[in-house]
């Protein structure tokens, strides 16, 4: 047979970037501010929209599911983290109308409820390296545990006796309940809800022999508490902080011997890292420092 409308159906390729399913719908000005990364959760994507594109979010987002067949949804940020629990806003611009996510990393599942919990799919190489640090028969704390991606990551790739969680965010908790079920590691993980200040003191005072603070902002206002974990005032801290360009880790670093001092410790840092870039002028650091009592 000669060619036809069926060899015409064929030759009509898929798009293979955001870029191409795009073209022809935006112009040559609006093209300079597409952003063409996104975070993916399971069959969510979650993309930035400049507001000088507003006006082509839908567009956008069924360019976008052009694109990638697995995506279902796609939401837009609607604004930076924000309130206490850090909670990042969303609007669905295409797709499913769905908000929870079903988000697999490292051998684990999780739910991850969007625009009610943070969860940074981004920390999921570092979740991994600190599961490899773990020793065995160690007890954790994991303060700001969120849904539950450190604890459970530890639970499922290391040798761990135990790991406490505590968050803050009561639809956290219970995703994070959820979370720990779903995964099968009620023995290993114990799920406390509550501000790390109050239950810090009342259940997990010199308990642990390694503490993970992944707080997006502000650890250093718990690093107190993290040292109250720590039994016989010693161990690993593994402390995240936003850092300038222009001061680097200095930064953190700065941070960490301040509260030392104020609680009468020796720090030695084991590990200075970037763990992502945040913006032109900042990224997230990772500092795992040894405390022991000084004297």
């Amino acid at each position: 047979m000669g060619s036809g409308s069926i060899d015409g159906i064929k030759n009509k390729q898929k798009p293979h970037s955001l870029k191409e399913a795009l073209k022809g719908k935006l112009t040559k000005k609006e093209f300079a501010h597409l952003r063409t990364s996104f975070d993916m959760l399971g069959n969510i994507a979650i993309i930035e929209i400049p507001s000088e594109l507003v006006k082509k979010e839908k567009i956008i987002g069924k360019a976008l599911l052009e694109v990638s067949p697995n995506i279902e949804t796609v939401c837009k940020k609607t604004g930076a983290h924000k309130g206490k629990f850090r909670v990042e806003p969303v609007k669905i611009i295409a797709g499913k109308k769905n908000r929870t996510a079903t988000y697999r990393e490292s051998g684990c599942t999780f739910r991850v409820s969007l625009g009610k919990v943070f969860f940074s799919p981004r920390l999921s190489a570092e979740r991994l390296r600190i599961a490899g640090e773990i020793k065995k028969g160690e007890i954790v704390a994991v303060l700001f545990a969120g849904v539950g991606p450190f604890p459970i990551v530890f639970a499922k790739n290391s040798e761990m006796k135990q790991a406490f969680a505590v968050e803050l965010n009561p639809a956290a908790f219970e995703q994070l309940k959820e979370n720990v079920e779903l995964n099968k590691v009620q023995e290993k993980v114990v799920p406390l809800l509550g501000d790390v200040k109050r239950v810090v003191p009342k259940k997990l005072k010199g308990k642990c022999g390694r503490v993970v603070m992944p707080l997006p902002k502000g650890g250093e206002l718990f690093l107190h508490e993290a040292f109250l974990c720590l039994n016989g005032g010693k161990g690993i801290i593994h402390f995240y902080d936003f850092v300038s360009r222009e001061k680097g880790f200095d930064e953190a670093v700065e941070k960490i011997k301040n509260a030392a001092e104020k609680e009468k410790k020796k720090v030695k840092v084991l590990l200075k890292r970037k763990v992502r870039d945040y913006s032109p002028d900042t990224f997230q650091a990772v500092i795992d420092f040894r405390v022991s009592n000084a004297g």
